[in-house]
């Protein structure tokens, strides 16, 4: 059987700017769960909006960040394109 790879998590400049504004455990921790969220790439997120080209973003809420996600599945990575603590 084939070995099933898990995704990357790929980020946009606005999550990379927010992720570095975090403490150094924080930091941690938040890449820590962008890896799990990428280990399951399909999972729907609690709602999707459709981005500036029509494509489906998905957020979800992980303890107190909202998270906003889309699969790019040709090239096995999971782009990360918004941060926001809620």
């Amino acid at each position: 059987m084939a070995e099933r790879h898990s995704y990357e998590p790929v980020l946009s400049s606005k999550a990379a700017d927010f992720l570095l504004s975090l403490s150094k455990a924080r930091q941690k921790k938040l890449i820590g769960l962008l890896y799990q969220l990428a280990a399951s790439p399909a999972q729907i997120g609690d709602y999707s909006e459709p981005d500036d080209t029509g494509r489906d973003v998905q957020f979800i809420l992980i303890r107190d960040l909202l998270v906003a996600f889309w699969a790019d599945h040709p090239v096995k990575e999971l782009r990360i394109v918004d941060i926001e603590e809620v």
